[in-house]
């Protein structure tokens, strides 16, 4: 039978209105949609529990301009999914045995069986090593706990504006090669990037948190920029990424953690934001730092922060450092260092091994000098020691075989008040005792060039 020309415009009308109707890439809290008639659903017993997210999707995904023949098309893959509380499904899995699994580029569905995905569940993809590629479209909200974990041939990741939260070691142990972190992502939980042993470019784009061991191990990464504001960086963020040498860091960030450059064995110069005001224990251990200016603000010098920089010869600590913390400059190549002159505290092996270090000036008020805080400093010949002090700590001077000239702020009466610990067992003071050392009362530290 023919169609008039009337009857071909209703129906005409009659599919562009239902493509309307099913457009959309989220849901807007209506009514659950309902699938397909020959839609495939997990049963009860299916091998992951639902897994739920409460917080609606965002406003960028609430709508497409594709009908549902595109949205769901899906290339053969047979998803496994649980429902959440908004409407939208997670993806738990696919069936291993059906014709087509994912591998080569795999995009992630806006929509499976009538319903918006708005997750990608824990686990969902681990150690698949057929994927390369992988988009993320933006009705995506979650990446979950290692659901991409030793993909070990996917390379490239592409993560639409939408996508909010990266859980634990979502990409851990894959190789990717660049990354980009969009705006809208504001939480990214530890060890998210770890191990991705080719990646070496990574960009943050906005406000996000993370959590620790961020890109933990990523040995060829190079360059990193932060392109917003962020306050915090946490521990072991870039540990062990032995080619690092450029990052741009985010404005108003205030911290960075414990071990967030340690062993990053290029990273050769760096310019810490004015804005730290703290920097964890081991934070630039063992880098191959050439010199170092520590911002105003930072009231103290982490344990074991710089130690192990074999190549740091030039430091530049603020008034406001009162603290140095053990082993903070341990095995560093310094000829001098200038402390701030109100500091009150210097702690354990502090400059433990600073074998070119050769003369140093203790600030006012300083009372202790703790154990092994020079042990090692086998080129220190001259020092300052204030009339503050009241007790050298065992093995302070072990192994400063050339001290030969000390100059003391207070009186040789004062002097001989001081608690040198030194024995039979523990003579690790004997050079500071050597009765051949030259010594000067009532001085003052412009008496060594301070």
């Amino acid at each position: 039978m023919r169609l008039t020309s009337h009857a071909l415009r209703v129906l005409s009308a009659s599919v562009m209105l239902t493509a309307v109707l099913l457009t959309g890439c989220s849901g807007d809290g209506g009514e659950t949609p309902t699938p397909p008639a020959n839609s495939e659903r997990p049963s009860a017993s299916s091998e992951a529990p639902a897994e739920s997210n409460s917080s609606a999707p965002s406003e960028s995904t609430s709508s497409s301009t594709t009908g549902p023949e595109q949205t769901e098309k899906t290339d053969g893959i047979k998803w496994t999914y649980s429902k959440n509380s908004d409407g939208t499904i997670t993806l738990i899995g696919y069936d291993k045995n059906a014709e087509k699994v994912p591998s080569g580029e795999l995009k992630i569905p806006e929509k499976y069986d009538g319903y918006t995905v708005s997750k990608i569940g824990n686990q969902c993809l681990y150690k698949n090593n057929d994927i390369e590629c992988v988009i993320i479209p933006a009705c995506v909200q979650t990446i979950g706990q290692q659901s991409f974990y030793q993909c070990k041939n996917l390379t490239s990741v592409s993560m639409a504006e939408g996508v909010r939260q990266i859980e634990l070691s979502a990409f851990s142990g894959c190789n990717l090669d660049t990354v980009t972190l969009p705006l809208s992502l504001t939480k990214v939980g530890a060890n998210a990037f770890a191990e991705n042993v080719s990646l070496s470019n990574a960009v943050i784009l906005g406000k996000t948190e993370f959590d620790s061991g961020t890109f933990n191990g990523c040995k060829n990464l190079i360059t990193v920029e932060f392109k917003n504001s962020i306050r915090a960086l946490p521990s072991g963020m870039f540990r062990e990424c032995a080619k690092l040498q450029n990052i741009v860091f985010p404005t108003n960030l205030k911290t960075l953690g414990s071990y967030i450059f340690y062993k990053c064995s290029l990273l050769s110069e760096i310019t810490i934001p004015e804005t730290v005001t703290e920097i964890g224990s081991y934070g630039f251990a063992y880098t191959g730092l050439e010199s170092i200016v520590i911002p105003n603000g930072v009231t103290e010098i982490g344990n074991w922060e710089f130690s192990g920089c074999k190549n740091l010869s030039s430091v530049t600590i603020p008034e406001t450092v009162k603290i140095i913390g053990e082993g903070a400059f341990a095995n560093c190549a310094f000829t001098r260092i200038s402390l701030p002159k109100r500091m009150s505290q210097i702690k354990n092996v502090a400059f433990w091994n600073c074998s070119a270090l050769r003369k140093i000036a203790l600030p006012e008020g300083l009372t202790v000098i703790d154990t092994q805080a020079f042990e090692g400093c086998v080129s220190l010949t001259d020092i300052y020691i204030p009339a503050s002090v009241v007790k050298v700590n065992s093995d302070a001077f072990q192994s400063c075989k050339s001290l030969s000239n000390v100059y003391f702020g207070g009186s040789e009466e004062r002097w001989n008040q001081i608690v040198i610990s030194e024995s039979t067992a523990s003579p690790g003071n004997r050079y500071l005792t050597n009765s051949i050392m030259n010594r000067y009362w009532n001085q003052t530290a412009a008496s060594i060039g301070y």
